[in-house]
């Protein structure tokens, strides 16, 4: 067994965001499942997974509040909201009804803004020894990994063997495990003294930590880009399973789950390079390895694409693991929940744009054009990191109001950065 999972507190920690995520996206696959029978609209179904995802354009709202209340008492309570917001599905019982598919949509939504960013500003307080920052980024990514891996499955099986109530009352329950998991885990924790900081520049200062740390910035730069270009895959498959592989639409199912398994295996061997390799030639090896098993999609023969697949699939979570060790030892505990949520803003919205963007260029070119261009845009981001400063292992010394806010693990790890003291000098990047 692992060092860290001998812990009680990492295993509560561990479950918790494990069981978290897993409701939610296997709730995401249902609910899309749901409104599409309800309706036979396709669109309706679009529009349940554009409820959960809209909000996350509020992460940095979400940042915040992770930063200005306790982190266990934030998660135990917006999961067991959730877990209510669910009961309302009771109701859905045809097509007048789906409108509250998609309030609850929005609602987890809007809860995945908080989550996110206080799961990783909670973690940052259970964590004692830096050593541990790399181990722990590759556990919790290997268990998101996982849980992706299952989760369409369970979500749209329980649906079809059950329907959309049964899922309901299910992923009610994954929830208040959840809740249960974060409210055991014994952590200290001091309630955050108001910084007088003005609104607005509290809510980008998770921009401005970025922007002012020379060895994290460059990371997030590189892992978006790959992040970009890994998005494009989507589209991709649907040619490439058509055009390449000369398979049905069904197939692509197949390859979606052989990238996921590839995903889950990144994870893990990202969290045991870190440690030898940092963070920066993690994320450098990551965005590298996506290249060089595109690569291997060009190919018409499936063995090949599918070693393809499982390689490029463990890249961008091996550079992952780089990017959120890099993030977790830069980032003062007190400015943690800022830092993710503009670290996950960062990736997410390229991500987004690229699904846009390479649904146009497979229906304009060859897809295996689209994928030589994948190949350099991967290998750039890697290159783009050659003599690149590595990102600092102690955070910066405190200079500014929330400098007196302790909300480590007691060792005093709470000191924070200096945050400019109006808001006109903030610019996100």
């Amino acid at each position: 067994m692992h060092p860290l999972l001998v812990r009680p507190e990492f295993r509560r920690y561990l479950a918790g965001q494990t069981l978290s995520v897993l409701g939610d996206s296997a709730l995401s696959i249902a609910l899309g499942i749901w409104a599409k029978v309800l309706t036979g609209s396709n669109s309706a179904a679009g529009l349940v997974l554009f409820c959960f995802s809209a909000p996350l354009l509020l992460l940095p709202l979400g940042g915040l509040l992770a930063d200005r209340v306790r982190r266990k008492p934030l998660l135990v309570g917006v999961n067991l909201a959730v877990a209510l917001s669910l009961l309302p599905l009771l109701l859905v019982d045809g097509r007048e009804t789906v409108w509250i598919i998609y309030c609850t949509a929005t609602v987890c939504g809007l809860a995945g803004a908080v989550l996110a960013p206080a799961q990783s500003a909670l973690l940052r307080s259970i964590l004692t020894e830096r050593q541990d920052f790399g181990a722990a980024a590759g556990l919790t990514q290997s268990a998101r990994a996982g849980t992706t891996l299952v989760a369409p499955l369970l979500g749209s099986g329980l649906y079809g063997w059950f329907g959309g109530h049964v899922v309901a009352v299910a992923d009610l329950v994954v929830l208040l495990l959840a809740a249960l998991s974060f409210l055991t885990l014994r952590v200290e924790e001091v309630k955050p003294e108001p910084s007088g900081l003005r609104w607005r520049t509290e809510v980008l200062a998770g921009f401005v930590h970025l922007r002012g740390s020379v060895g994290l910035r460059p990371l997030v730069a590189a892992t978006a880009a790959s992040g970009f270009v890994l998005s494009l895959l989507q589209p991709v498959l649907f040619a490439l399973t058509q055009h390449g592989l000369h398979r049905s639409p069904q197939f692509l199912g197949v390859l979606e789950t052989t990238e996921a398994v590839g995903a889950l295996a990144g994870s893990v061997v990202g969290g045991l390079l870190i440690g030898r390799l940092g963070p920066r030639r993690t994320v450098m090896a990551g965005s590298a390895v996506f290249g060089l098993g595109t690569v291997l999609l060009l190919a018409p023969s499936l063995y090949v694409v599918s070693a393809g697949l499982v390689i490029a699939g463990a890249g961008i979570p091996a550079a992952m693991v780089g990017l959120a060790t890099a993030a977790q030892a830069s980032t003062p505990p007190q400015l943690m929940g800022r830092a993710q949520a503009a670290v996950n803003l960062s990736l997410t919205a390229p991500q987004a744009l690229a699904v846009g963007v390479g649904s146009g260029l497979v229906a304009a070119l060859d897809f295996r054009v689209v994928l030589g261009v994948m190949v350099v845009g991967a290998l750039l981001a890697s290159a783009h990191l050659i003599g690149k400063p590595e990102a600092p292992t102690e955070p910066p010394e405190p200079e500014g109001p929330d400098a007196d806010t302790d909300e480590g693990d007691g060792e005093g790890e709470g000191d924070g950065p200096a945050e400019p003291e109006d808001a006109k000098d903030l610019q996100p990047t």
